[in-house]
């Protein structure tokens, strides 16, 4: 299948989904070093940044649930709206503002309604594969520019905060016209209301269980992440003394290469023959990269390290990504997704505080080695639980 049956209102979608990766790649260098700089101890960073992902988790299922309920183009245009005011408030400098406006921004999680709309159209074209690596590609790219965006306060002091703050806020808010253009040249209904009533006990009926108890080792995957992921900045920069201008550098580089890896991804799975194959592989290979870094003391060598390790984890994404869509039925798409999201979320939300605590006793490494451990467990997990997924659905076929 080649990219070109994505179409223009499928790249629209695409970007839609993806611009606010400036204001992720942005965050992801100088979030908790800003935190640090106004004030706020390592475990209070991390604890910050577990209450996002744990608000995260919460709006993963609240904003799953709504969009198979509700009109999902003003679900997302209001969340839209209210997303980008709550990080214009982290200018104020506030640890007290900062440490509710931050999780909130996670509370209106947004990107489960933009995968639902995008899925419906997705699938509908049989592209699924395809139309999720653009997706994440142009993500990583975005995050190269919030990851460049974020050398200003390098050269600029606190103003430069400022400045970086206020593009992240305009990323959230021109989304909305991109998705409204996105959906009006679809010319089919992604908006269509699929239940007639509000209850929680439907998720525990959905015909998409099987699939999303084979899930469950996601739930190590975010525990792992959490502990070292978001402070990996924070780690570069106690371990050895980095700059922010030079981890800019750094996680420019690093998402560029992202981009072409998860655009590639599609081509990594036809060779493969079968995406659980490839997503095993990737987030292995991942894996026993994150387990060399602690002992790697040439600093050249270890951020090209970093960089591979990145690029091969997140390749998957899109895979599974696609996978999950593929098997869901239209009507649950939301739902699923959001209790996808929400089996991340939550232990993703402890690992920062651990991270953190362990960070500022001055474990360095430890974060490192614990993370390694559970990605290895949810990796075996996942063969076990996932091997023959694509044979019982009939979908070996990678499209």
């Amino acid at each position: 299948m080649s990219f070109k049956a994505i179409g223009r209102e499928g790249v629209l979608l695409a970007v839609a989904n993806s611009i606010v990766g400036i204001m992720f790649g942005v965050n992801s260098v100088i979030l908790s070093i800003y935190m640090l700089n106004m004030g706020m101890k390592p475990t209070l960073i991390g604890v910050v940044l577990g209450a996002s992902s744990l608000m995260n988790a919460l709006g993963s299922l609240i904003t799953g649930y709504l969009s198979d309920f509700v009109n999902k183009l003003s679900l997302f245009t209001v969340l839209s709206l209210a997303s980008g005011s709550l990080v214009l408030l982290l200018i104020t400098g506030s640890p007290s503002i900062i440490a509710v406006a931050y999780p909130l921004t996670a509370l209106l999680n947004r990107g489960v309604i933009s995968v639902a709309i995008s899925g419906e159209y997705a699938k509908r074209r049989g592209i699924s594969s395809e139309f999720f690596s653009l997706s994440s590609s142009l993500t990583v790219v975005f995050n190269v520019i919030g990851s460049s965006v974020a050398v200003l306060p390098n050269y600029m002091g606190r103003m430069g905060y400022d400045l970086v703050f206020i593009i992240e806020a305009l990323s959230v808010y021109l989304s909305i016209p991109i998705m409204l253009n996105a959906v009006r040249r679809i010319g089919i209904n992604v908006l269509e209301v699929k239940i007639s009533g509000v209850s929680l006990r439907d998720l525990r009926e959905l015909k998409s269980s099987w699939l999303l108890k084979r899930l469950i080792p996601e739930s190590l995957i975010g525990l792992g992440a959490g502990v070292i992921i978001p402070l990996f900045s924070l780690w570069f920069y106690l371990k050895f003394h980095i700059s922010i201008s030079n981890l800019s550098i750094v996680y420019a580089a690093s998402n560029a290469t992202l981009a072409l890896g998860t655009l590639a991804a599609p081509v990594f799975s036809r060779i493969l023959r079968s995406r659980v194959t490839s997503v095993i592989l990737l987030e292995g290979l991942a894996t026993g990269i994150l387990a060399l870094m602690p002992i790697i003391v040439n600093l050249p060598a270890l951020l090209i390290l970093f960089i591979t390790r990145n690029t091969l984890m997140n390749m998957a994404n899109p895979l599974l990504t696609s996978l999950i869509n593929d098997l869901v039925p239209g009507e649950e798409r939301g739902r699923v997704f959001g209790v996808w999201m929400l089996l991340s979320s939550i232990p993703r939300a402890l690992g920062p505080g651990i991270g953190g605590y362990l960070l500022n006793s001055g474990y360095l490494d430890l974060p490192l080695y614990i993370t390694s451990v559970l990605y290895a467990i949810a990796v075996t997990l996942f063969y076990v639980l996932l091997k023959n997924v694509e044979k019982v659905s009939r979908l070996t076929t990678i499209k």
